[in-house]
């Protein structure tokens, strides 16, 4: 999972097939069970770009995602957002949607 350390780096990132964001903070232990998580249960975690934001670096990130709590996983396809969960994570959801674009692509 590749770290995004400048705002400007978000929107060429968004803009592609199907990407995850997991925000967190650097003191979130929960945030980083997540993400193990996420690496062990999305079946097909190899076919989506993963990505994480440190929000109390990014801290316009914040504010431009409207993240409120942490850990918050978005998907975007293209600029758009699919799916936003924030702190109990629905890996089943996150696997039926990355199923569905795939499929349509």
């Amino acid at each position: 999972m590749q770290t995004i350390e400048k705002f400007e780096d978000i929107q060429p990132i968004l803009q592609k097939d199907l990407v995850m964001i997991v925000a967190k903070t650097h003191t979130c232990s929960t945030c980083k069970q997540i993400v193990d998580h996420l690496n062990k249960n999305v079946k097909r975690i190899n076919d989506i770009e993963t990505y994480q934001v440190f929000v109390d670096d990014l801290d316009r990130f914040r504010g431009e995602y409207v993240i409120f709590s942490v850990p918050t996983v978005l998907i975007f396809s293209e600029g758009k957002e699919l799916l936003r969960e924030s702190r109990f994570i629905n890996i089943d959801k996150i696997n039926r949607l990355i199923d569905m674009v795939k499929s349509q692509n």
